[in-house]
């Protein structure tokens, strides 16, 4: 266990971190492949590479104003379509496409593994949470009421609403602020090395990378040692659990 330290906020980002949006992402997915013709032939895991990168093109457009949020969808069908060599889809197809992913992407959220009872112990032991995350308030905002974390965070901060995204350092000063924290005192955990990790070291924060696969305990990222956990309890053995006089498991049962 390392040393505690003194910080009593805790910043997070939400998709990939606090929302495992891979399991959601892959549920969807199956579903899509199950009422698609012509998708069944493609493995699963294939399928999910695809889409996720075609998501994650759609959404870098957008975040570099290139297409309006409301295009973001259809776009990730076509790129979609395109990366696995396919025709381009209709209008009529996006909509069924949409009509089969977006219900099963919904249903099926949920909090990764530990992540609902350690910010419940987070707050047991007096830290201040906030999320911060790329993407539409109200979008986000829902995430976090399906997963049950909403009622567990101060604020949630998004990128709409600092009118820039991640990894842009102002967004993370926006989350800070009303705490009453320098950002040498807090933490930002995400999962992204880019946004989150990069972002927060330019903002002055102490940072975390949460990467379940990981097989390294710290990573040199940007010039600094970044700690690295597998499983979100991990993070209560970089917090500091004197006042309470107990000592933080390193994983929940």
């Amino acid at each position: 266990m390392t040393s505690p330290c003194s910080c009593k906020v805790v910043l997070f980002d939400l998709d990939g971190t606090l929302f495992d949006h891979h399991h959601s992402l892959a549920c969807a997915i199956s579903a899509v492949r199950d009422g698609w013709p012509g998708l069944s032939t493609y493995s699963l895991d294939h399928l999910v590479d695809r889409y996720n990168a075609a998501l994650q093109e759609a959404y870098d457009m957008y975040l570099r104003k290139e297409i309006a949020y409301e295009d973001t969808n259809a776009l990730k069908v076509k790129l979609f379509f395109t990366l696995l060599g396919l025709t381009k889809p209709s209008q009529d197809e996006i909509i069924q496409f949409r009509a089969l992913y977006k219900p099963a992407y919904r249903s099926s959220r949920r909090g990764t593994p530990g992540a609902v009872e350690t910010l419940i112990r987070l707050r047991e032991l007096g830290y201040r949470l906030a999320i911060v995350t790329n993407g539409q308030i109200d979008d986000q905002n829902d995430k976090a009421q399906d997963i049950g974390v909403h009622h567990l965070v101060d604020r949630i901060v998004t990128s709409e609403e600092a009118g820039r995204p991640k990894p842009d350092p102002s967004i993370f000063q926006l989350a800070l602020e009303g705490f009453g924290t320098l950002p040498d005192e807090a933490f930002i955990v995400g999962d992204s090395v880019e946004s989150d990790i990069r972002g927060g070291l330019d903002a002055g924060l102490k940072t975390i990378l949460y990467t379940p696969s990981a097989q390294d305990s710290q990573r040199l990222l940007f010039g600094v040692q970044v700690p690295v956990i597998r499983h979100m309890s991990e993070l209560l053995g970089y917090v500091d659990v004197a006042e309470t006089h107990t000592t933080a498991p390193s994983v929940l049962a």
